[in-house]
């Protein structure tokens, strides 16, 4: 296995991507689509696409500020799953940024959900590339998600002030509206 992250360079790449984004992401969760390909080309945020030699296999999306990454979005292709990818952009990432803390959102588990056993596997391969829980949550609505760290610990305002940059006017206002939807876990 041989993972490239390349910039997204024509429109079957980007179409790819969007169906990916569109299957893979759950409607709650996404933003739209439009909105993180134009943020792409700003100084923090990476869109990638994943390759393994010539096959693309999916993509990440992720925005940083000092030495914290936020990934946003990951998706792997259907046809590429269950075959170590993951892991492998996991590490990639890691090499890429060897420095940097790095946080995302996975749903909560939660015994009631039609999709609980999928949040159950989520969580542990998490785990098992290093990530642990954080005292950190989002709720929104019907949406709970927990905040797991690949690295030391950090503080809420750092992952604000991602959110910020991450987007012009537009991060302000996902900054504002997530202090009002992040907390504690256990508050």
């Amino acid at each position: 296995m041989s993972i490239k992250f390349t910039e997204i360079q024509n429109s079957a790449e980007k179409n790819k991507i969007k169906s990916l984004y569109h299957t893979a992401i759950p409607a709650e969760e996404r933003m739209p689509f439009f909105w993180l390909f134009s943020k792409r080309k700003r100084e923090n945020v990476s869109f990638f696409n994943i390759y393994d030699g010539d096959e693309w296999a999916g993509f990440v999306y992720f925005s940083y500020n000092n030495d914290l990454i936020y990934v946003w979005f990951f998706a792997i292709d259907e046809n590429a799953r269950s075959k170590g990818y993951g892991s492998a952009v996991l590490a990639e990432i890691k090499r890429l940024y060897p420095d940097f803390r790095i946080v995302l959102g996975i749903e909560m588990i939660d015994e009631c959900a039609e999709n609980n056993e999928q949040r159950i596997k989520r969580k542990r391969f998490y785990e098992r590339n290093g990530f642990r829980e954080t005292d950190y949550m989002l709720q929104y609505r019907d949406l709970k998600v927990e905040f797991l760290l690949f690295g030391d610990s950090f503080d809420i305002e750092e992952l604000y002030a991602i959110f910020r940059k991450s987007g012009w006017f537009i991060g302000n206002i996902i900054a504002y509206m997530w202090k009002s939807v992040i907390r504690k876990k256990y508050d």
